[in-house]
């Protein structure tokens, strides 16, 4: 009896250690093996929202060129100010002259939707509005001369009038100026971006372009973050330009869900990148973000139970072989101690024979190491 439970201790230590041992290394690589994934999933989400910033910036810089190319041929063309006299021949002589280059211009963007330039009013008087360009309906129509006749050159300079902002504002900083969403005659929503043009010292022009905001809701809509995630983006004001289900005539980014984003606002204003953990009707959620050039800010949003569910499969798979190891390693070691303990108990029983009777010619059948202990 007392051999038995000596066995049964022993083998209870075994067990103990050997969960000990698999556990502790189970515990280690689970914890190194989770903290790897969280990194991973954070990288991949800042990654895609950098590069989804990337991919934007390359086709507004292309608007940004184009602009430029536009102001070189105004400042090649005039090098002072046309006078106020002269202003009502010369702009649209320079539109005759000037109109394939402006159309070759625009015909380098299939976004592109106008491309003209407005002289300045403050230089010019607000009777008439002095514009040259060339719009067209959408990417496969051709495009077609505008001037002025339908723009109120008082409203251009009106500081009041936001609608006019993509005029009156790169006046104001000289900086370019990039407007928000508006809908066209067609219905297509696009938006104005424009520049000042600097003849002799002054703000004589502003050249301006506009551009079908289509292709930033096909890229943004074509991004798949795990199950329920999503890209959107908030114009320089934090205001929505594209998301699934907010708009841009709503609240912004301070104002939904009462509010409660509105702590983060200056940090995504001033630190141009970062990523904002918060949680969501109790669903813990992450937002990664990257500045654009222009001062737009793109967003990858993402549920944190679904970018790290690589970490729940992990800690089940590490379980149940966890538990495999236990059951195989117990019943080896049971097996073991099983073949130990049968000639040591025959050994055990012999030996008390022999005491209680005093017969010395018993022997102990011997198949197994038992051999080994005789010797």
């Amino acid at each position: 009896m007392r051999l038995n439970r000596l066995a049964t201790r022993i083998l209870a230590v075994v067990i103990a250690l050997l969960v000990a041992a698999v556990g502790g290394i189970a515990f280690y690589s689970m914890s190194r093996g989770g903290d790897a994934l969280t990194e991973s999933a954070e990288n991949y989400e800042r990654i895609l929202a950098e590069s989804l910033s990337y991919r934007l910036d390359a086709t507004f810089n292309r608007f940004d060129g184009i602009l430029k190319a536009l102001s070189a041929l105004i400042t090649t063309r005039f090098s002072s100010p046309p006078s106020v006299d002269a202003v009502d021949i010369v702009v649209p002589q320079f539109g005759a002259q000037n109109g394939k280059f402006m159309t070759d211009l625009g015909v380098q963007s299939s976004e592109a939707r106008s491309l003209f330039v407005v002289f300045n009013p403050e230089m010019y008087g607000t009777e008439k509005t002095f514009l040259t360009g060339f719009e067209r309906a959408d990417e496969s129509s051709m495009f077609m001369f505008i001037d002025g006749k339908n723009i109120s050159a008082a409203d251009l300079i009106d500081r009041n009038n936001p609608e006019t902002a993509w005029f009156w504002a790169p006046l104001d900083t000289g900086d370019a100026y990039w407007g928000d969403i508006r809908a066209s005659e067609g219905g297509e929503e696009v938006v104005t971006y424009s520049r000042p043009i600097t003849v002799g010292g002054k703000v004589t022009a502003v050249a301006v372009m506009t551009f079908s905001f289509d292709f930033v809701r096909e890229l943004l809509n074509s991004v798949k973050i795990y199950d329920s995630g999503y890209a959107f983006l908030l114009n320089k004001d934090l205001k929505y330009l594209h998301h699934p289900t907010l708009s841009f005539d709503g609240p912004g980014f301070r104002e939904v869900v009462d509010g409660s984003f509105a702590k983060y606002a200056d940090g995504i204003v001033n630190d141009k990148k970062g990523r904002i953990s918060y949680l969501w009707n109790g669903v813990p959620k992450t937002m990664s973000y990257w500045t654009l050039e222009n001062g737009y800010v793109v967003f990858v949003a993402a549920d944190v139970n679904e970018s790290l569910a690589a970490v729940a499969s992990m800690r089940k798979a590490v379980y149940i072989g966890i538990a495999v190891i236990l059951a195989v390693a117990s019943a080896v070691v049971i097996l073991f101690s099983r073949s130990l303990a049968r000639p040591l108990r025959a050994v055990a029983e012999r030996a008390l024979y022999v005491a209680e009777s005093g017969d010395l010619t018993v022997s102990v059948d011997a198949r197994t190491s038992i051999t080994e202990i005789k010797a």
